[in-house]
């Protein structure tokens, strides 16, 4: 209360309803046990007035006015300072926070998902003021994404949307956080698809196989649905591979780069989300595999390929990683298969293990930790991750996944 000095001065002037002027309000004796209390808050140029009972004037009254005059201002200033609340809904917090997220260096991939978070936000809940936003509107919010979204999504856009309304605390915009008091529903584990290798080989055969001859004639596409499953490569990773990443003496793909869905075309490149680069090891197949999608490119470019190993124009363009996430699903869906990229991860991963692999050795070839391949004390070596290789191309071969291309044309 710095604005409402406590410093009373006596005025010669003083009649029986005595006056003291003070701050820039004043107290005015009606009686001996009644004062009228004036306020002029800082920056207007009025004044409020209020008229208190107090102990006698001569008897502590005098305190009990000081007291009751801070109460009083610090009300109008309350008072003020609600009705001057700029009042926020959810919509213009997850676009304040978004923004906040890039400006404190968020990781772009992070940002993106947090905006794809603010697009399940429905119509309703946009619009809804956030200090009005209560447990309950949330859960019932989440009640209607269950409709047509898996509870891991649901449990993901709750965190999004429990730390933007936590940043709105900080702000101070909100006293508390309404999504603390909501349930999102329980984590689901064992999720990921997982189909035969068979599966596998029939979507890649059908990409590369001539349309004259009921099949795509696409393949980059082809290569993408192999090198996903014999790699376990993310659709990100699969987007970000030269052809200087592939050394077929060595027998190795180097996985350094990837695609990010996002940003003014579309995607760019970011870190890998292990953080660190891996090399993958590949079998006999395998690079032979890779020197025949090199022979069949070749061909269409009548020149050495180079650039961007998935590309639609000679290796200038990658592909995107979203359109190959689409296109992948589309092929999929077209033979009967329930499959997207991230399902020949799981093959590979399931593959590797039914190979015998050990999971330190699978985990680095996959870019996890070794925590999430439960493989804490186990202990991988080159010779290992080239046994790997080989490992899983003959169990996919017995399986049902040879690597061979059709006849080219």
């Amino acid at each position: 209360m710095s604005q409402l000095c406590l410093n009373f001065h006596y005025d010669s002037r003083m009649t029986s309803t005595a006056k003291r002027d003070y701050g820039s309000g004043g107290i005015q004796w009606l009686s001996a046990r009644r004062a009228r209390l004036r306020v002029r808050l800082p920056g207007e140029t009025t004044q409020r007035s209020k008229v208190v009972r107090v102990r006698p004037k001569d008897h502590g009254g005098l305190g009990d006015a000081k007291a009751e005059m801070e109460k009083f201002a610090a009300d109008l200033r309350l008072e003020r300072a609600r009705a001057e609340r700029t009042v926020h809904t959810v919509d213009e917090l997850f676009t304040a926070y978004v923004a906040h997220c890039r400006r404190v260096g968020r990781r772009p991939g992070t940002v993106e998902s947090y905006e794809s978070a603010a697009k399940r936000l429905t119509p309703a809940l946009k619009a809804m003021p956030i200090e009005d936003l209560t447990g309950r509107d949330v859960d019932q919010f989440y009640g209607e994404l269950s409709q047509r979204l898996s509870a891991n999504t649901i449990r993901q856009t709750h965190a999004v949307l429990r730390a933007a309304l936590a940043q709105a605390v900080k702000w101070g915009w909100i006293a508390g956080n309404p999504a603390d008091a909501a349930t999102p529903p329980q984590k689901v584990t064992g999720t990921g698809r997982v189909i035969e290798p068979a599966d596998a080989r029939r979507m890649y055969l059908h990409a590369a196989t001539a349309r004259k001859d009921g099949g795509e004639g696409d393949d980059v596409l082809a290569m993408a649905v192999a090198l996903a499953t014999i790699t376990g490569a993310r659709r990100g990773e699969l987007a970000g591979l030269r052809w200087e990443d592939i050394d077929t003496r060595a027998g190795v793909l180097t996985i350094e780069r990837q695609w990010i869905p996002g940003g003014d075309e579309g995607q760019y490149l970011g870190p890998l989300k292990s953080g660190k680069m891996r090399t993958v090891a590949l079998g006999a197949d395998g690079v032979a595999f890779v020197e025949a999608y090199k022979e069949r490119m070749k061909a269409k470019l009548r020149r050495e390929p180079d650039g961007w190993l998935l590309s639609e124009d000679a290796g200038i363009t990658p592909v995107k990683a979203k359109g190959l996430g689409a296109s992948i699903s589309r092929l999929a869906k077209n033979l009967g298969i329930d499959a997207t990229t991230h399902t020949f991860r799981h093959v590979s991963a399931s593959e590797l293990a039914m190979a015998g692999v050990d999971r330190k050795t699978a985990a680095d070839r996959l870019g996890h930790t070794p925590e999430v391949m439960d493989a804490v004390y186990l202990h991988g070596a080159d010779d290992k991750a080239t046994a790997a290789g080989a490992a899983l191309e003959a169990r996919l071969a017995d399986r049902g996944f040879a690597l061979t291309w059709p006849e080219a044309d």
